[in-house]
């Protein structure tokens, strides 16, 4: 596994390391599963081939390190009962705090990804999100945790929008004067991201204009959310937004009104704040 080191500047009171993983994509069925859902999820399970062992590394780093963990979702690649399991125990031995991917809340009903599936997967999202939070035993949708006289706040993007109630617990924490670090699964849009960038929050119309409506139309963002983005570019409290979902790593510091981290599959991130 790829352990990058990082150090951000952000004013804390007292220096503190934290570690940040995002994409695991565990992809496990159990006996109960039908046969079609195990053959689903062993072709899965090729793609995410590093996930079982990327488990193990991540807990015994953080039982070296004794550092918090943060993940930026796609804990899970779709919701099984075994992938619920295995992140939960994952969650009790690391202490990690989470916010939301977009997998957390893919129940993949026809076995295949994405566009037969887009209608339920929607109308069954927050109940989705609600049935692995409660599986998982912590909230996914926001939670926030003081560090070193940093807030680390976890917020739920995972469908490309962010909505009013999460907004507003954003800015109570933001009331509070202290240096932020926002976490969530999709980063926001910035030229720097590069060829992932039609993967962003917010990315400009050119990125929907050649796509399958259906991309479009998911990866579009809602009026609120783009007003959301702009407040988060220009908070002098938000100092990082630090996020995964690109599936590559990305560091994106002084180069825009936003600086960011994404982390990619199979990294661990090992930021030092200061």
């Amino acid at each position: 596994m790829n352990i990058i080191k990082n150090t951000l500047t952000i004013g804390a009171e007292k220096p503190f390391t934290f570690l940040h993983i995002s994409d695991i994509h565990l992809a496990e069925s159990d006996a109960e599963d039908s046969a079609e859902r195990k053959a689903f999820a062993a072709g899965r399970k090729r793609d995410f081939a590093y996930a079982p062992a990327a488990v193990e590394f991540v807990k015994e780093y953080v039982k070296k390190t004794g550092y918090p963990l943060i993940n930026t979702g796609d804990m899970l690649d779709f919701i099984t009962r075994e992938n619920i399991r295995i992140a939960e125990a994952f969650v009790r031995e690391t202490g990690m705090m989470m916010a939301a991917g977009n997998h957390e809340y893919w129940h993949c009903h026809n076995n295949r990804f994405h566009y037969d599936d887009v209608a339920e997967t929607y109308e069954k999202k927050d109940s989705s999100l609600a049935r692995v939070a409660d599986g998982l035993g912590i909230d996914i949708r926001f939670s926030c945790r003081e560090i070193g006289g940093v807030n680390l706040v976890c917020m739920d993007d995972s469908d490309y929008c962010i909505d009013e109630e999460l907004f507003e617990k954003l800015k109570a924490v933001e009331a509070q004067g202290k240096p932020i670090l926002l976490f969530m699964h999709i980063p926001m849009y910035s030229e720097h991201i590069g060829r992932e960038a039609k993967f962003s929050l917010h990315a400009p119309q050119q990125y929907f204009e050649n796509c399958h409506p259906v991309d479009a139309w998911e990866r579009q963002p809602d009026e609120l959310t783009c007003q959301i983005c702009d407040y988060i570019r220009q908070s002098p409290y938000i100092r990082c937004v630090i996020s995964g979902h690109t599936h590559h790593n990305t560091e994106i510091l002084g180069l825009d009104a936003q600086d960011q981290l994404i982390t990619g599959v199979n990294t661990i991130r090992e930021i030092t704040v200061i």
